[in-house]
Order: C-alpha cells, then sequence, then structure tokens
C-alpha cells in the first residue's frame, strides 16, 4: 500500500491535514511546504495537494499544480461551466449584460481570483456595474440568483464523501461565507439534495482534480447552480474528516482514477463514495 502525505502551504489547512491523518488508517502524514525540519513528499511516497502547487519529487499527485491553477482561475473555469450549463448566466463584460437582467435580479462582479467572499460586488444600476468592472476586468460577471439553500459537496473521484448546508447568519446576504459568519452543519445521507449533489459531481468532472470541495445554491424553484470549487476544502467539522481519510485511504489501496456515475437510479447511493458507503452504486468490471 503505498505511503501519503498531505501537503499544504502556510496557513492554508492546518486543521484540516491534521485532523484526516489523525483518522487515516494508512498512515497519512502532512507537511508545510516550506518547513525544511520535516521530511518534504519523498519520491516513493503519494503527495496530496492541499491547494499546494509547489515543486515535489513526488511522482504521484493528488491534485496536480495543473488542476489547481485550473479552479483558481475564477473565470476560466466559470467560462467552462458556462458552456456545460452549470452556473447562473454569465458574462465576461460589462457591454453585455442585458439591462432587464441587470435591473431587475442585479449581477455580482468578481476578478478572476478571489476568496472567502471578497472582492464581490452587487450591482443593480449601470454606474455601479461600470465601477466594479473597473475593479475586476478580467473578472466575470453573474446574475444575482436569490439562495434558499447552499451546500458545500465533497466530492473525491468523482464520488460525493460528505455533504454540508450552509447556515448563513443573515439569509439575505449577498455571500454566505464561512469567513463572514455562516456555519457548515452535516446533511445526512437520506436528506442529501441530489439535484445539487449530482450537478456538483458533474461540475467536479469538469476539472481535472481528485478532490475538491463543491459550492452549490438552490433558488427558490429548486433549481441547482455551481459556484466554484475549491481545491482545499475547509473541513471544520470531524465527521468531514474522517469521510475525507476514508477516501484518501481508499486512493492508497486502489489508486485514483475516477469512479464513474451510472444511469440507473439509486438515490444517494449512486452518488456516495464507495470508502464511505460500501452499499455505494458502482460499475464493476466484468469478470
Amino acid at each position: 500500500m503505498k505511503k501519503l502525505v498531505i501537503l499544504r502551504r502556510r496557513k492554508l489547512g492546518m486543521s484540516s491535514a491534521k485532523g484526516i491523518a489523525e483518522f487515516s488508517q494508512t498512515g497519512i502524514r502532512w507537511v508545510r511546504n516550506d518547513m525544511e525540519v520535516t521530511p518534504q513528499p519523498q519520491e516513493d511516497e503519494v503527495c496530496i495537494r492541499w491547494g499546494c502547487t509547489s515543486n515535489v519529487a513526488s511522482k504521484n499527485v493528488i491534485n496536480t499544480a495543473k488542476s489547481i491553477h485550473q479552479v483558481c482561475d475564477k473565470t476560466g473555469f466559470r467560462q467552462q461551466l458556462k458552456h456545460m450549463e452549470l452556473a447562473p448566466m454569465t458574462w465576461f463584460s460589462d457591454e453585455d449584460v442585458p439591462h432587464n437582467v441587470l435591473v431587475n435580479s442585479g449581477v455580482i462582479v468578481r476578478p478572476y481570483k478571489h476568496a472567502q467572499g471578497r472582492q464581490l460586488y452587487f450591482c443593480q444600476d449601470l454606474k455601479s456595474l461600470r465601477e466594479a468592472w473597473d475593479k475586476c476586468r478580467g473578472g466575470y460577471i453573474s446574475q444575482f440568483v436569490e439562495k434558499d439553500r447552499e451546500f458545500r459537496v465533497y466530492v473525491v473521484q468523482g464520488r460525493a464523501v460528505a455533504v454540508a448546508e450552509k447556515i448563513p447568519e443573515d439569509k439575505k446576504a449577498v455571500a454566505w461565507n464561512h469567513a463572514l459568519g455562516s456555519t457548515f452543519e452535516n446533511v445526512r445521507w437520506n436528506d442529501w439534495p441530489l439535484q445539487a449533489v449530482r450537478k456538483s459531481i458533474e461540475a467536479f468532472n469538469v476539472s481535472d482534480l481528485d478532490f475538491g470541495g463543491v459550492d452549490v445554491m438552490i433558488d427558490g424553484d429548486g433549481t441547482a447552480f455551481i459556484i466554484e470549487i475549491n481545491s482545499a476544502p475547509s473541513l471544520t467539522s470531524e465527521y468531514r474528516q474522517q469521510c475525507m481519510a476514508k477516501a484518501f485511504d481508499h486512493i492508497a489501496e486502489h489508486g485514483k482514477a475516477r469512479i464513474p456515475l451510472i444511469k440507473e437510479k439509486g438515490g444517494y447511493l449512486k452518488f456516495i463514495h464507495p470508502a464511505i458507503e460500501p452499499k455505494a452504486k458502482v460499475q464493476h468490471e466484468p469478470a
């Protein structure tokens, strides 16, 4: 069985990496990329990049640097999501935004790189739109969706390992962000919002990631829209740390190949990772 090591960068993922390592059955260790006293990932180890793109000696990597850059480029990845019709209506120039959308629902303007609800501008008139676009030129403009619920779906190898619901301090707030006061509550398997989970996995499969946290919102009509994917999703509960540890242990034993979704009906069992639920519906290779 291969040895795994989580590589994180300064001020990112310490509690997540530590928790995963503690719950792993295969002895995952973790290290910060700038620490010389702790051995960096070795050539014979599997390196799990926790949002970190530093050069490593390891020949086997979970989340390549290229895949992390792909989802960190919020504009480029939003273009891919738009093509798949997974995201809200999106434009890449202030001149393309329909006037009726601007004044009726409003739009969100963001730069091509952003995090934690910062640099988010809500606009409902041409003047504020142009001012925001001057600050975020090269980013994107998205139709504002009035959210009813928001979730983070934790995906590994194309299967969900956990789902958490974001509970905002103020439901009328534009951004329901953990850094701005929102909290996460684990969602039981039978209560998973299956349309949101399915679209999250479809969005994940647009990326080249091996794992990630997909942020997805649901409007008042029950339609799910993908917001973005995080390559270093915060794991603030022991349950989610355990789930991620089980999935990484599964990779250590079986490899990191994608586990495809199947067409037959099956509720959450067709979306859940087999490391979390052995009864997960998977397509077995013929004998």
